[in-house]
């Protein structure tokens, strides 16, 4: 098994597909044995994960997310992640998979309190489609789970869909993998527009992964031009942006690997990535 660190889960929007050819366009930049990597809406962290596999130190990294995410990469860069409420959570998880969603839903109804960053990688495994779930005030909403799925003698698939992707045991060393792996990063917990009231550091390289225009399941979003034009007020360092369009002439398309997906294998192509410079 590779000893590469990965993301906790599959997650809308998430960059783990095209996360070598978006690192490989950063590195492009020239960046020096100094040089602070801005990962910026980081969700899932493929990006930074990516980096670090590179052999880029944890503590070179600056993560920002307004959701949960940004808690839970909180939590892991500053070493207080508690891995003993994680397996906590794990350990309550019904042994028979067709209970899973009607466990979620009940776990998800209840305050968040005080272990947003431990339950939430949780939650987000077990959400339908790998739909965003967020936090609203002390709940959690769009919280919309699977179901244990077999397949049927006219189905195209041919295994089953389990209700959580990874399986605990899988996400539990995914994550523990993280714990060790990326302690050190920074990671901001807040909007992206108020990150931008202070100037960054002549030596980064930022990267932002923006929900994409024109789509819904989002909590959060932000005029992207409108960011653009602030960041220059009083940034002159390399900025690059990924969206489902191309957003100037120097946008470069990347490419996917892989199989088109879906439980009935009849999805119609893929989105297309783009990762604009400015």
């Amino acid at each position: 098994m590779s000893n590469l660190m990965r993301v906790p889960c599959a997650y809308q929007g998430g960059k783990q597909r095209v996360a070598a050819q978006i690192v490989d366009l950063l590195f492009e930049s020239n960046p020096g044995p100094d040089t602070l990597f801005y990962d910026l809406c980081c969700g899932s962290g493929a990006v930074s994960i990516e980096l670090v596999n590179r052999g880029v130190d944890p503590s070179r990294i600056r993560m920002l997310d307004i959701s949960s995410w940004g808690a839970f990469w909180s939590a892991i860069g500053s070493g207080t992640f508690n891995m003993d409420i994680f397996d906590g959570i794990l350990s309550g998880l019904p042994n028979d998979k067709r209970f899973f969603k009607a466990y979620m839903s009940t776990l998800s109804a209840l305050p968040v309190n005080d272990i947003e960053a431990e339950l939430y990688p949780v939650l987000q495994a077990c959400s339908f489609g790998g739909k965003q779930i967020w936090r609203k005030g002390e709940y959690w909403a769009n919280a919309c789970f699977r179901d244990y799925w077999e397949p049927t003698a006219t189905s195209i698939r041919r295994s089953p869909a389990n209700p959580m992707q990874p399986s605990p045991v899988e996400l539990r060393r995914r994550i523990d993998a993280l714990v060790n792996g990326m302690k050190g990063v920074s990671c901001l917990h807040m909007d992206i527009m108020t990150f931008l009231d202070n100037p960054l550091p002549e030596n980064a390289i930022v990267y932002v992964d923006p929900p994409y225009k024109s789509t819904t399941g989002y909590a959060f979003g932000f005029d992207i031009p409108s960011f653009i034009d602030r960041f220059r007020e009083f940034n002159r360092a390399p900025l690059f942006i990924s969206e489902g369009v191309p957003l100037n002439e120097s946008a470069i398309l990347l490419t996917f690997g892989g199989a088109k997906g879906g439980i009935s294998g009849n999805r119609k192509g893929k989105h297309e990535e783009w990762l604009n410079r400015f």
